[in-house]
């Protein structure tokens, strides 16, 4: 019993540093050209994901979204992903989480209106290792992150609400 005691204070320490690992965050921003109300209209538009996002098929949620709403997607290799709606404020961000096998995947993204408008999605995950991360979501999840932020930037400047 001691012995268990002594390796779960000696665990407990990597588990939390573990949880906080750089490599288990990433965040990528594209500047619009375009008002905050059309970029927020646009990255709300769950209906419309598949127009930029390549792992989307299609997405269905509630005509009302609100926090803790819960939404089905159909990702590209066909499996049904139900996909939470964690947070959200209105014109400024929303968090997004769904489960992997003993962890979570949350994608955060907001919009600032400085000089520019700009768009940044910063996705992270917890419970699991960057090992099991990267056998759901590949590799170079960052590659990814940002090809998606720029095809997002090209459908809201060229497709977009015409």
């Amino acid at each position: 019993m001691k012995m268990l005691a002594k390796l779960s204070l000696f665990m407990l320490p990597l588990v939390i540093i573990a949880q906080n690992n750089p490599d288990k965050t990433f965040v990528e921003s594209v500047v619009l050209e375009t008002s905050p109300e059309n970029a927020w209209s646009a990255i709300t538009d769950f209906s419309n994901f598949n127009s930029w996002d390549s792992n989307v098929v299609a997405v269905k949620c509630p005509e009302e979204l609100k926090n803790n709403q819960v939404c089905q997607m159909i990702s590209n290799t066909g499996e049904l992903i139900e996909v939470e709606l964690v947070d959200r404020v209105e014109n400024e961000f929303y968090i997004i989480r769904y489960k992997l096998s003993s962890g979570n995947f949350f994608i955060k993204r907001s919009i600032e209106n400085t000089d520019n408008v700009t768009i940044t999605e910063t996705a992270w995950f917890t419970g699991i290792s960057k090992k099991t991360f990267e056998k759901y979501k590949g590799e170079d999840y960052a590659s990814f992150m940002k090809n998606r932020m720029q095809s997002f930037k090209v459908y809201l400047e060229e497709d977009y609400g015409k």
